[in-house]
């Protein structure tokens, strides 16, 4: 009997807690729920790229539009010219076009 009045008063102890604090479990209930979705919702991680394999020596280009120096490998190719991004070569293609 006494365990029956003791487990009693911790339920009713629990129940005057979780209503004076109601609206913060609410609260934290909404935003577990939002970070449910949000995570459901992310597309699945993509598998990393694995690097190429790079020997000791590398020909290094120089990008005409900006100057800096690319592995050749990693190097954008337009006719004879290599150009370390596309937006350099696209830079470059946009400003040929006006002249």
């Amino acid at each position: 009997m006494k365990w029956l009045i003791i487990l009693g008063l911790i339920l009713l102890l629990i129940a005057v807690v979780a209503w004076h604090f109601r609206k913060h479990i609410q609260s934290a209930w909404f935003i577990y729920q939002t970070f449910r979705k949000m995570r459901q919702m992310r597309p699945p991680a993509e598998k990393p790229l694995e690097p190429k394999a790079k020997s000791g020596d590398t020909e290094l280009v120089r990008c005409p539009k900006c100057g800096k120096w690319t592995p050749k490998d990693d190097a954008v190719k337009l006719k004879s010219d290599f150009f370390c991004s596309l937006a350099c070569l696209e830079e470059t293609m946009a400003f040929n076009r006006r002249q």
